[in-house]
């Protein structure tokens, strides 16, 4: 199997990750509903629509800042993590990078809003 089908094949279904180990595991900020999200991106980075499909799935709102259209966003986003890796889902002023880990902290931040 190639690496792109590999990077996005479905993820397997089943129960989300318990939302306390999963923040522990990628040193963020535990998935709760009230958190404020913002998602640095760019249009034609195949990680951010791999992160912008499940935000759609999900019906998960974030605030989208893309780096390449506003320049305001991409500094914004150096100043914060001394990167300018996207996507960078920021989840209370804590940053979060790799679309896999975005991925399955959404899943879980999305488990935890319906069972709210």
């Amino acid at each position: 199997m190639s690496i792109f089908r590999r990077l996005f094949a479905s993820r397997p279904s089943g129960p989300p990750e318990d939302p306390q180990d999963l923040a522990r595991r990628l040193g963020v900020p535990a998935p709760d509903r009230r958190r404020k999200l913002v998602l640095y991106k760019f249009d034609s980075c195949p990680y951010c629509r791999r992160v912008l499909r499940t935000l759609d799935e999900l019906a998960v709102e974030v605030d989208l800042r893309d780096t390449l259209q506003d320049r305001h966003h991409g500094t914004a986003l150096f100043e914060l993590t001394g990167r300018t890796q996207v996507p960078c889902l920021v989840i209370d002023g804590t940053p979060l990078f790799e679309s896999s880990d975005i991925v399955d902290w959404l899943r879980s931040y999305a488990a935890h809003a319906r069972a709210a």
